[in-house]
């Protein structure tokens, strides 16, 4: 049985599209390797890679593009997405990092 990652659970934790370099990039700040089974990683180290990614989307774009496939009569479409609610996103932060003592609990105080 395959192992449910941190990666994944990260991803899984917010309903946007978030890119894996960003992920990637979460991770390696908070000192997480990439695939870590998400049952042995810490409740701290979860906490703050959380809290990272729910600052990311405080600062990342205000929408994504919608996208439409059609082929020989098949049809998708991805639907846009938006961030509205930037202040929820950084309070919940906030909550996290206070939570653990984090510096970065000054940062998310914007």
């Amino acid at each position: 049985m395959a192992s449910y990652t941190i990666d994944q659970w990260l991803v899984g934790m917010v309903d946007f599209n978030v890119p894996e370099a960003t992920i990637q990039a979460i991770l390696f700040n908070n000192g997480v390797t990439s695939g870590t089974a998400v049952a042995t990683v810490s409740e701290r180290s979860k906490d703050l890679c959380l809290a990272d990614l729910y600052m990311w989307l405080t600062t990342s774009s205000t929408a994504t593009s919608g996208e439409y496939i059609s082929d020989g009569g098949w049809q998708h479409q991805k639907a846009n997405k938006v961030v509205v609610d930037r202040a929820g996103l950084r309070a919940a932060a906030l909550r996290l990092y206070n939570k653990w003592g984090s510096e970065k609990a000054e940062a998310a105080k914007g």
